[in-house]
């Protein structure tokens, strides 16, 4: 495993993390026993990984609890971030609702203190709902100010949004989904400058297109993204004679851009978490190929 500087926290982060939003399995699914999602996250560590992203949102509270057991006696180091939004519900992004779900958050995850705490996708607040008086990032210092947190952090799709955002200096991190991979590269416009410029750490989550580079391809193409379809199938005829999985040449495209600090693989077994983990150690993809790519 390779690590990467945390933008300016200087922190020192695998360029793989662990998502939490699929380990404890999925309504629609089956919701899986607390001993599996456990298992994933012990051998996220030995492989490396050493950043661990959660929320409220990913099964109401469920991965945050097993993720909270999963690290309850472990003394190897990590970084864990979590977020703020959608519970309690209604979430209205004030103050004291902030402070009442973050509260929760700390039951569940068995602990007095987060690395990162994040607004979970920023458009769902507006720009009122974050800086306006009384809101959102009134009660994040807050919590840095009283040792609850060490970072703030950012997350969300909306570009426009969050590249303003950025420009306050007010956070460390910034996540985005479905807006940089193989397939699309709209944050590369902006988004990407301007977390350069304020030197704020970039991940992505859902590097592979919400799996749609990966295992969930024919589920994805037939219900969601069937517009994709030539795309997809350009990139994979441009890279037929790489002998690597589709999925891990799009991450070692992603490990290319020296600007993004990690990925967020948010998998489902130990055998994705593996497969993840195994591009790293093929290190980024050669610039003339990246060049292709991004050319289709």
């Amino acid at each position: 495993m390779n690590y990467r500087r945390f933008g300016k926290t200087e922190w020192q982060v695998s360029e793989i993390g662990l998502g939490g939003s699929w380990f404890y399995g999925r309504p629609e699914y089956g919701l899986l026993p607390p001993d599996y999602g456990i298992a994933i996250v012990k051998r996220a560590f030995e492989l490396g990984i050493n950043y661990f992203d959660t929320a409220p949102l990913y099964g109401r509270g469920r991965s945050e609890e097993i993720l909270g057991m999963a690290l309850k006696d472990e003394t190897r180091p990590y970084y864990l971030a979590t977020k703020v939004g959608y519970f309690p519900e209604p979430f209205d992004y004030k103050r004291d609702t902030v402070w009442r779900g973050f509260e929760d958050s700390l039951k569940r995850l068995d602990r007095e203190s987060v690395d990162l705490i994040q607004i979970h996708e920023a458009e769902q607040a507006g720009w009122d709902g974050i800086f306006g008086k009384g809101m959102c990032l009134e009660a994040l210092h807050e919590m840095k100010e009283q040792g609850l947190v060490k970072e703030i952090g950012l997350t969300g799709s909306d570009l426009d949004l969050m590249s303003d955002a950025l420009e306050t200096g007010e956070f460390v991190s910034v996540i985005t989904f479905l807006k940089y991979d193989m397939l699309v590269q709209t944050a590369k416009e902006r988004l990407i400058p301007a977390a350069v410029e304020h030197d704020v750490a970039v991940i992505l989550a859902s590097p592979l297109h919400a799996g749609l580079l990966g295992s969930k391809r024919d589920h994805w193409l037939e219900k969601r993204f069937a517009d994709m379809r030539p795309k997809v199938e350009k990139l994979e005829a441009l890279l037929a004679d790489q002998n690597m999985p589709m999925s891990q040449l799009g991450l070692r495209y992603l490990l290319a851009d020296e600007n993004v600090s990690l990925l967020l693989s948010g998998v489902d077994c130990i055998e994705e978490l593996e497969d993840c983990a195994a591009a790293s150690g093929s290190g980024p993809l050669p610039q003339p190929l990246v060049e292709k790519i991004e050319s289709i």
